[in-house]
């Protein structure tokens, strides 16, 4: 991968599901078949955290600051394991939930995104 982008993720299942809402844990009860508790190796697998120490290419992730169903804290571990591994990645947070209604700044977040793989190909003088 030359570049890789994530929009409002969720990074780390088990950080997620201790800070998200009780509908949103039930949502994932039902889509594993049980909590994290319950099936641990099954949330692992499926847990992009698990897989952070893989990642080679550079990555930019955006979310919102009060995302109840993509916690932010679950996403800051993701960026402090990648950080810690002196890994490639640009972050972009914004003073909202899952995602935003306002066009300014659904706008904005497109751009960052396309600003950040032209880079990240060589596309822009930066």
């Amino acid at each position: 991968w030359a570049a890789a982008v994530g929009g409002v993720p969720v990074a780390d299942y088990f950080a997620a599901y201790e800070d998200e809402m009780e509908p949103l844990k039930a949502f994932d009860r039902a889509l594993f078949g049980g909590s994290p508790e319950e099936l641990p190796d099954l949330y692992r697998e499926c847990s992009p955290m698990t897989y952070v120490d893989d990642v080679r290419a550079p990555v930019l992730i955006w979310a919102g600051e009060n995302d109840p169903r993509c916690p932010i804290r679950q996403i800051d571990n993701y960026l402090d394991r990648l950080a810690e591994r002196g890994a490639r990645y640009e972050e972009y947070r914004y003073d909202a939930g899952h995602g935003s209604l306002v066009v300014a700044e659904t706008i904005k977040q497109v751009g960052i995104e396309v600003y950040f793989v032209q880079r990240m190909l060589g596309m822009t003088q930066d």
